[in-house]
């Protein structure tokens, strides 16, 4: 039982670090070393569900866009100086996100090569368009949803419509680009707490665990609401296959007192009971942790696909 283990000094004092639980202590209800780890790795389950949907969103971008700009400017539309931008006059220094831009593909396109000779041993190798693609930074699709690149003959609003088919927040071209930028920030800035294995509920304002689930599911909307917004058909495919439904389980009081071992497993002698848990685990869109009684007891969780 996780109660029987031996929190103090080396799980909590050495390897998680008391400075990090500190956090989860201050928003999170617990009586004990137990249920305060708990929170804390209720908060890796957390991640691990919201993953997929991160990455969902990411790739639809940066997918998008490069078929766009494919069509319209060809491969490798990034070199060359092929990418104009509204303020460039021959004397003048490259904007911010140009820069970046450029920083960017060029550190993906390092990234493939050192890659490739690795996995090939080989002394060259020729990175391929959609290799680089593959390797470019998130923020590489913040930048180029600039308004840098809006005007006359640049990328926007040339491609908004190809690149964004589901409904747009406004009729205005200049208003849909930059809220969609401030969207992709939003999420960009999320993603990276995900990847660094931060606490992802802490924001300022959450002060309880009402507060970091609320804050949790919003940022869930955003994604979803980046993925409508990139192609509906891609937001149905992750609403289809349960993603989205998994996340929302996820970022509940209901799977934060599980992981705090507090829930007290349903107790089961019948198929009839049993039947009855699965469709109210699926009906309430939650986890029932079960105790199976034949031949001895057995303990399982009930989830809905």
């Amino acid at each position: 039982m996780p109660r029987s283990i031996n929190y103090r000094p080396t799980l909590i004092d050495e390897l998680i670090t008391n400075e990090r639980l500190n956090s989860y202590a201050s928003v999170f209800s617990y009586s004990d070393d137990s249920e305060l780890v708990g929170a804390y790795l209720w908060n890796t389950h957390v991640c691990s569900a919201i993953y997929p949907l991160l990455t969902a969103s990411e790739v639809a971008l940066r997918n998008s866009i490069d078929t766009a700009l494919v069509k319209d400017i060809g491969r490798f539309w990034w070199a060359r100086n092929r990418l104009h931008y509204k303020s460039f006059t021959s004397s003048s220094n490259e904007p911010f996100e140009v820069k970046a831009i450029k920083n960017n593909f060029s550190k993906a396109t390092d990234q493939v090569r050192k890659d490739k000779k690795g996995r090939y041993r080989t002394k060259s190798a020729t990175p391929t368009h959609h290799e680089i693609i593959a390797k470019t930074e998130f923020s590489t699709w913040e930048f180029i949803l600039d308004a840098e690149f809006m005007g006359p003959n640049l990328i926007w609003p040339k491609h908004l419509g190809a690149v964004f088919k589901g409904s747009w927040p406004s009729r205005s071209a200049s208003t849909m680009l930059g809220s969609t930028r401030d969207l992709v920030k939003t999420i960009r800035e999320f993603r990276n707490r995900v990847s660094h294995h931060e606490p992802i509920w802490k924001r300022y304002g959450v002060h309880t665990e009402l507060d970091a689930i609320s804050h949790l599911n919003e940022k869930i909307d955003k994604i979803m609401q980046l993925v409508a917004l990139i192609s509906p058909d891609k937001e149905q495919l992750l609403v289809k296959n349960s993603l989205l439904a998994r996340a929302k389980m996820a970022c509940s009081i209901d799977e934060l007192r599980r992981y705090q071992n507090l829930t007290t497993p349903h107790k089961v002698k019948s198929i009839s009971k049993l039947c009855m848990l699965a469709q109210q685990s699926t009906r309430d869109n939650k986890t029932i942790p079960v105790t199976i009684y034949k031949n001895g007891s057995a303990n399982f969780l009930i989830q809905p696909k």
